[in-house]
């Protein structure tokens, strides 16, 4: 099997894919579902402090008068975001980790025009419960999905 390709067979019957070393996924949760935490390795961060220039902080400032969004500063907030965020999850992977759990970002103003963005979060590793099968509506399903598969009842 490819390295890229999920294993169906096991997806169906409630495994999770496997999270490879290169990657690292992140919830604002306290875990994922399917996954079990066998290792906290601690806080990962990341900061990032934008500010706009003379000009758009005037022409912002005019667009705050006769209204409308703020694109300047939109702009601002996403690459400050984003910096952080990619930030944290350097940390997060020198640390060895491929999951980040608790993920929150705080964002503070320090001077007019500019932003501060905190990325914050658990670096953890994760590892796929095999066979598991979420409660509710959807373990039902995909149990129901393995039945037929398994004895061969597929309509």
């Amino acid at each position: 099997m490819a390295d890229n390709l999920i294993n169906r067979e096991g997806l169906v019957s409630g495994t999770r894919p496997e999270i490879k070393h290169d990657r690292i996924i992140m919830t604002s949760a306290d875990g994922f579902d399917g996954y079990e935490i066998t290792e906290y390795f601690g806080v990962a961060w990341g900061i990032s402090v934008r500010a706009k220039d003379m000009g758009q902080d005037c022409a912002m400032g005019c667009k705050n008068i006769t209204g409308g969004e703020l694109s300047a500063y939109s702009a601002m907030g996403h690459e400050a975001r984003q910096r952080a965020l990619d930030q944290m999850l350097s940390m997060a992977s020198r640390l060895r980790a491929n999951a980040v759990i608790n993920v929150k970002f705080e964002v503070e103003p320090v001077a007019t025009g500019s932003a501060q963005v905190v990325a914050i979060g658990t670096a953890v590793k994760i590892v796929a419960i095999e066979n598991y099968v979420p409660a509710g509506a959807i373990g039902n399903i995909l149990a129901e999905i393995h039945d037929r598969i398994a004895t061969n009842k597929v309509d």
